[in-house]
């Protein structure tokens, strides 16, 4: 009874979360406040009517153009990373410094100026000026200040680490595959009679297949939810509602796998089968993922999900119990849990 209200409550804690969805962000404020030169336009006033636009002002429009296309505008906050952000006193002009805003500086979008391309081949410059507070301000060409600062949202700077750090924590996880896999050897094959594992599998399959496609046909959606992230699905595109779910279904199952381990194995064979899952979740996202994107991946899904209960089937579904403990069993004989002999 105390496991069922233990799970019972984190499943609760989990969706209470999804009540909660991010706001357009304020800006930064200190003592005096940043002037800024351009109406801002909100997020929820993208979708303007035809016979409504006459009505905005040139600086209107334009504002509203740059957050479709860049997906932040005035007001907007940034956190930097980088070790230091150099500001300059004018667009282009890199001669003279103005000042210098470090790692874990909050700063806040001021004033954006577009400067047009002088033909087809060149590309629009874009500047920004952002400041921390009124006497720390300058200019910074847009891909510098991408590069160097992140979102001033949580899930964003989540996002932003696990791209940057993919290789590492791509490794850790193939790591404790191959660990598993040599702890296995030594060991009986460990297997627990529960579901949960092989739907784990699936979900990480379709959130890989998901994301790829996203990348592939859609990248203003994914590059929206950077700028402007939420975990409530309600809040989102249809696409991103289902992936947003999609991680959420993942989390609640991956909770459920550690009780269902923590139920039928011990402590060392726990970790080794733990292992071994978090390796082949790995390998599954990777492969699903990176031939998605040559869409050799979309035949590749529905075999894998075919497998995968094709497996559960015939070698971890089990069809009877111990008649003395009650832990399920694949055959008749001994229980490996209590020892007793079912004829």
């Amino acid at each position: 009874m105390r496991k069922k209200a233990w799970i019972y409550g984190i499943l609760l804690l989990l969706l209470s979360a999804c009540s909660h969805g991010t706001t357009e962000q304020e800006p930064q404020r200190d003592s005096d406040t940043v002037a800024v030169a351009v109406t801002v336009i909100k997020a929820d006033e993208v979708a303007v009517p035809t016979d409504t636009t006459s009505a905005l002002t040139p600086q209107q429009i334009d504002s509203l153009r740059f957050r479709l296309t860049h997906h932040y505008t005035e007001n907007f906050n940034f956190l930097v990373k980088a070790d230091s952000l150099r500001l300059v006193p004018r667009q282009g002009d890199t001669q003279m410094d103005t000042c210098t805003v470090h790692d874990d500086d909050l700063i806040v979008v001021a004033q954006i100026h577009v400067q047009l391309a002088q033909d087809s081949l060149s590309k629009d410059t874009v500047w920004v000026k952002v400041a921390r507070d009124q006497q720390t301000m300058g200019w910074v060409d847009e891909p510098l200040l991408l590069r160097s600062a992140v979102p001033d949202d949580p899930i964003s700077q989540i996002l932003d680490s696990l791209t940057y750090s993919r290789g590492v924590w791509m490794s850790l996880f193939v790591f404790l595959g191959i660990v598993g896999l040599w702890l296995a050897r030594r060991i009986k094959p460990l297997s627990i009679p529960s579901f949960y594992p092989i739907l784990m599998l699936m979900i990480i399959a379709v959130i890989a297949s998901l994301y790829a496609s996203v990348q592939n046909f859609a990248p203003e959606y994914w590059l929206e939810y950077y700028f402007h992230p939420t975990m409530n699905p309600l809040l989102l595109p249809p696409v991103m509602a289902v992936l947003v779910t999609l991680v959420w279904a993942l989390l609640i199952v991956t909770v459920a796998v550690f009780i269902e381990v923590y139920r039928y194995l011990h402590f060392q064979h726990a970790l080794i089968y733990l292992f071994q899952l978090g390796g082949l979740s790995m390998v599954v996202y990777l492969v699903i993922s990176w031939t998605t994107l040559i869409y050799v991946g979309y035949l590749l899904l529905p075999l894998f999900v075919l497998l995968l209960f094709y497996y559960y089937k015939h070698r971890i579904r089990c069809t009877m119990q111990c008649g003395n403990c009650g832990r399920p069993l694949r055959e008749k004989g001994i229980c490996p849990t209590c020892g007793a002999v079912n004829e």
